[in-house]
C-alpha cells in the first residue's frame, strides 16, 4: 500500500498527522546555498521554499522544503503527485481538491493551505 492509500485509509486525523510527519522525513534538507537560490513562498505560517523546473519533455520537476515537519509531509505528497506530470495536465491541478481527497485540507490552517496554493499558482504560471 502506498502512502496516499495509507493516508486515505487512516482511521483519524492523528493517524494521518503521524503519517505526514513520517513521510516528511524523506525530504532532504537543501543546503543554505541551495535555499538561497529557491523561491521563498510568502503567505505561509512557516518558512517554505520551492524551485520549479520545466523539463525538456514538457513535464515538471518541483523541489520544496519547509522548516516544519508537517509541512514537509504535505510537500512530500505534493512532489510525488506533480513531478513528472505533463505541464498541460498540471494546468488543471487543484491543490485544495488534492488534499481534500486525502482528508487533510479540512484540518490545515488557512496559512498553511495558502502556502501550498502559492506553489500551485507558481506551477500554473510556468505552464
Amino acid at each position: 500500500m502506498n502512502i496516499i492509500e495509507q493516508i486515505q485509509q487512516a482511521k483519524n486525523w492523528e493517524e494521518r498527522y503521524r503519517l505526514l510527519i513520517q513521510v516528511g522525513k524523506n525530504l532532504i534538507k537543501p543546503t543554505e546555498n541551495e535555499l538561497a537560490q529557491w523561491t521563498e513562498i510568502q503567505g505561509c505560517e512557516v518558512k517554505l521554499w520551492c524551485k520549479i523546473s520545466p523539463n525538456l519533455d514538457r513535464t515538471l520537476q518541483l523541489q520544496a522544503y519547509s522548516e516544519a515537519r508537517i509541512m514537509n509531509g504535505l510537500l512530500y505528497l505534493l512532489l510525488n503527485h506533480v513531478n513528472g506530470k505533463p505541464i498541460d495536465e498540471l494546468q488543471q491541478f487543484d491543490i485544495t481538491a488534492f488534499f481534500t481527497e486525502l482528508g487533510i485540507a479540512q484540518r490545515l490552517s488557512s496559512t498553511r493551505l495558502n502556502g501550498l496554493k502559492q506553489i500551485e499558482q507558481s506551477i500554473k504560471e510556468l505552464c
